[in-house]
Formats: C-alpha cells, sequence, structure tokens
C-alpha cells in the first residue's frame, strides 16, 4: 500500500481546493527567489546531515515510500511457522529483517552455536540495522527544521525589496503585490516542512519500529526452535509477543503446527 505518496497526493489535492475556493491560480503563488532561496537551502542542508556514510541505507529508507506493504503478523507469523516445521528457509530475493533472523538462526543452530550465543549475535545484528535506518529518520526530523527558517530569508529578501521600490513613484501601488509574493516564500519553508519532510521522516521511523517489532518476533521463534519447544510451548510464547487483535488469528495459525 502506498501510503506515503498517497498522503501527499491528497494534501495536493485539498491545497488546489483552498487555492481554487480563493479564485486563485498557482501562478500567484510562484515567485522565484522564495523558490531558490526554499528549495536550494533545504537541499544543502539536507546533504550536510544526511549520514551519507550508511548512503545505502538512505536509499532503502526511501524505498519505504514505494515498496508495496509485505510485512504483517500474518505474513510474519507463517515465516516462523515454516521455520518451526521444517528447521529451514530459503532467502529471499529482497529479505526483510525479520526473514534474515530466521535464516542466519536456522544457521547457527545447525553450526551448533549455543543458545546464548545465537541470541546475542541475533541481537546485535537486529540493533545495528535499526540504529543505522533509525539515523536517516532522525537526520530528516533535524532536516525539517531548517524550511521555515529559510522561508524567513526569503521574505526578508522580498521585504528589504518592497522597501528599496517604495521612493518611487509606482511603489505604493504595488505594495500589497510585492507583500504577497514576500510571504510566498514564509509559505514554502512550511509547506516543505510540514506536508513532506516531517511526515516523511515520521513514516520512515514507523517502518522501522515496525521492522524491529517482527525482527523480534523472529527472535523469539529462533529461540523456541533451540530450546525444542512444544507446540503448546510455542503457540503461547507467540501469542504473547502479537498484539490483541491478532491473538485469535495467530492462535489459529500456529496451532495447525500440532495438526
Amino acid at each position: 500500500m502506498f501510503l506515503f505518496p498517497f498522503m501527499i497526493l491528497f494534501s495536493g489535492l485539498l491545497l488546489s481546493l483552498v487555492v481554487h475556493h480563493l479564485n486563485q491560480t498557482f501562478l500567484n503563488y510562484y515567485d522565484f527567489v522564495a523558490f531558490s532561496v526554499v528549495l536550494g537551502g533545504t537541499l544543502l542542508v539536507s546533504i550536510a546531515l544526511l549520514p551519507w556514510e550508511y548512503g545505502r541505507d538512505v536509499f532503502k529508507s526511501f524505498g519505504y515510500l514505494f515498496k508495496r506493504e509485505k510485512s504483517k503478523f500474518s505474513d510474519v507469523l507463517s515465516k516462523t511457522k515454516e521455520s518451526y516445521q521444517t528447521r529451514k528457509l530459503t532467502r529471499s530475493q529482497k529479505p526483510s529483517l525479520y526473514e534474515n533472523i530466521l535464516v542466519d538462526g536456522l544457521e547457527y543452530i545447525e553450526l551448533g552455536f549455543s543458545e546464548e550465543r545465537i541470541l546475542e549475535i541475533l541481537q546485535d545484528q537486529i540493533d545495528m540495522h535499526t540504529r543505522r535506518m533509525k539515523r536517516v529518520g532522525l537526520a530528516l526530523r533535524n532536516v525539517a527544521k531548517y524550511p521555515p527558517a529559510f522561508g524567513l530569508v526569503g521574505t526578508v529578501l522580498g521585504l528589504v525589496n518592497i522597501m528599496k521600490h517604495l521612493e518611487s513613484a509606482s511603489g505604493a501601488t504595488r505594495l500589497g503585490s510585492e507583500m504577497s509574493v514576500a510571504l510566498v516564500a514564509t509559505m514554502y519553508g512550511l509547506l516543505l516542512a510540514n506536508f513532506l519532510i516531517n511526515p516523511l521522516a515520521e513514516f520512515i521511523l514507523k517502518k522501522i519500529e515496525e521492522e524491529e517489532e517482527y525482527a523480534d518476533l523472529a527472535l523469539e521463534a529462533i529461540k523456541l526452535i533451540k530450546e525444542n519447544a512444544n507446540e503448546l510451548e510455542y503457540t503461547e510464547k507467540m501469542n504473547a509477543l502479537v498484539p490483541w487483535g491478532h491473538r485469535y488469528e495467530t492462535r489459529n495459525q500456529i496451532e495447525d503446527i500440532a495438526a
């Protein structure tokens, strides 16, 4: 489900309706100086603040916005069920974090690693992945602080230009239109920060939290497999890690193991 692009599209539609209601066109809200100051400044700050040492993770986090929603509790539980039954799992072409935890955990069990060592390695893997990805989301959240400031800079530039033209005869008559153009910069900064960058950062952080939650579920499955837990233990323990709204469905899925 392309939730974020849909949100941006819906926000743009609402803005279009507002502009139409005011009997305006989008050209009334365009100013080259304001656009250049806000967008250019934001791009430079983004280049400076994003953790490019984790370049692959930066682009992967942006990929969350456009890829179809696949990971959910039913899918994760299906994979853990397969792992519990067969003690084997094939890694997909683009594995998610929880799938890597399952595959690697089963390999460590087969190699004879102790339970403590397996859980330690897998937990480190989860922590390192989420730490890198969260750095991207938090960096974007910091970037969102700057567009309003750049918007104010654009507004000040516009006001300075207005003051210079007030001495001319036509300056006073143009004051209203020139003032509206100056305020456009502030609007650009607010829209960029609150309609795009901030929601983008929050969406990425939300997806990372989901990944971590699914990975913890896979980690518990590996622990139970290593302990050779019986079906009842497996069912009850997995249910304890699933939100209440999913527990009945979860119980039905996992109890199929005992059939």
